[in-house]
């Protein structure tokens, strides 16, 4: 150990520079450890409260000539102490350079490297728990004395959410060309210590400096990065009580919608929301929000990439509506129209109308009549069923149809590259596109047939508006389209 002293005896010979003064970009704006993130273009993570360099905090293994191999650790623990939450990717790492003498040329190596660890105590790690994720080699001329010095990163530098961070600034061993370096430091932390490594003064695992009699060095580094986060989303989006799973429509629509007990009060409402991590929401999940006066409008956005987006959320109380049907012979899911109060259903083709019990499932609290599960008959055209509140005075008449499809198609959209429909909605005529048409059926809402024909303009101007179904038959399939005439 009286060698290690030995080796660090000259460290505090040089005097001869000032303390230096940096400011940070004016695009960038510094983190340090707890520190609440703003909205910037970018952002820096650092332990030191200020870049001045003071002279005669850093510890060197070296004999006043030149250094020995000295390797310096700084750890961020992104997650616990700066509150960085997703993928992060490190762009540069800016350091601080009291110092530099190169002897036999002009400029000397330092080797950045980047780590990363599953746990930090705070306290110490050992160099075998660290994984590589990237080591650059820069060159430090005697000009960069006393200022800071940036080494960017073109490789996929990316932390895992969850990951310690870890920065190894290492001086390769300076004897044979005479290299003398030394970082800058101060004592002006925010938090957490340098570690040091230097074997030739008998040091050969990282140990905090305060146990080599230097409590006061902290070396300046700035470390820049930006999250790898997805498009923005809601993952998820609940409220206590809701009574059907939340609807959650991201790109294009970019709609929410819960639907709440029939008297619950909309005003005061506390939703718990999921988003991707690297984003945040406004407002923020856990807040307060007044939806009694309709939509209220949420925006996720990733600060510091200025990536944003904007639902429209409404929470609303549940009222006498159809929300889905069952049937054993139905194919594909059912057209629910909650403006005109009708629903369609879709059948294998060749199926008894006139004996089906379907399952009619309506909000908690409500009731159907007739009863989910009845036999009855839809030959005949739509069945008037009726959804009432058990309490409330909430009630609706909906018209229950169904049609007959075949059984590999549907309602489901067209392949495009075969059949193309147009314009939709259509007003006097509508225009089918398809090799080998052979003929087209349209059924209104009731599921009744009302035109045949093989023509590929059709006249609709005497239909009245609505939403209707195309059964159109080629060769070798059968397509099913929903369409809209409006007049």
């Amino acid at each position: 150990m009286k060698h290690f002293l030995l080796c660090f005896l000259f460290v505090n010979m040089y005097f001869g520079l000032q303390a230096q003064q940096f400011s940070a970009d004016s695009d960038s704006v510094l983190i340090n450890a707890g520190a609440d993130l703003k909205s910037t273009d970018g952002f820096i993570i650092t332990h030191s409260h200020s870049r001045d360099i003071v002279p005669g905090k850093t510890a060197l293994c070296n004999n006043n000539s030149y250094h020995y191999e000295n390797s310096y650790f700084l750890v961020y623990d992104l997650k616990n102490d700066f509150n960085l939450n997703g993928d992060w990717l490190v762009q540069n790492v800016e350091f601080a350079v009291e110092d530099a003498e190169a002897g036999n040329n002009i400029s000397q190596p330092l080797v950045i490297k980047l780590w990363v660890m599953s746990d930090y105590n705070h306290h110490s790690f050992i160099q075998d728990s660290l994984t590589l994720l990237v080591s650059d080699t820069i060159s430090v001329s005697d000009n960069d004395s006393g200022t800071l010095k940036n080494a960017y990163f073109t490789h996929d530098n990316t932390v895992s959410e969850g990951k310690v961070l870890v920065v190894e600034f290492l001086l390769p061993d300076g004897q044979e060309n005479n290299n003398l370096l030394f970082l800058g430091s101060n004592d002006d932390r925010y938090s957490d210590s340098t570690y040091i490594r230097a074997p030739y003064c008998g040091v050969d695992e990282p140990v905090n400096a305060s146990q080599i009699l230097f409590p006061d060095m902290m070396l300046i580094a700035n470390i820049s990065g930006q999250y790898l986060s997805p498009n923005p989303e809601i993952l998820s989006f609940h409220i206590n009580g809701q009574i059907a799973d939340t609807q959650i429509n991201n790109n294009p629509d970019y709609t929410v919608k819960v639907v709440m007990p029939a008297d619950t009060v909309l005003n005061a409402l506390v939703p718990d929301i999921q988003i991707p991590a690297g984003f945040q929401i406004t407002p923020a999940s856990g807040d307060t929000v007044d939806f009694s006066s309709g939509p209220v409008t949420y925006t996720v956005d990733n600060n510091f990439s200025k990536v944003s987006q904007s639902w429209s959320v409404s929470a609303v109380n549940a009222g006498p509506d159809i929300i889905g049907t069952s049937l054993p012979e139905q194919q594909g899911e059912p057209e629910i129209d909650n403006n005109n109060f009708t629903v369609t259903i879709p059948v294998l083709e060749g199926s008894d109308l006139s004996n089906l019990s379907p399952q009619i499932y309506v909000y908690n609290g409500f009731s159907v009549s007739p009863a989910s599960g009845t036999s009855q008959d839809f030959s005949s055209g739509a069945v008037t069923y009726t959804v009432s509140h058990q309490t409330l005075p909430l009630m609706q008449l909906w018209q229950v149809s169904v049609i007959e499809v075949p059984a590999s198609t549907g309602i489901e959209n067209l392949n495009e590259n075969n059949v193309k429909i147009y314009p939709n909605p259509a007003s006097t005529h509508l225009f089918i596109e398809c090799n080998e048409l052979k003929r087209t059926e349209i059924f209104n809402i009731t599921g009744k047939k009302i035109i045949d024909t093989s023509d590929k303009h059709i006249s609709v101007s005497n239909l009245p508006g609505g939403t209707y179904f195309l059964k159109i038959y080629s060769d070798n399939r059968v397509y099913n389209k929903k369409i809209m005439i409006i007049h």
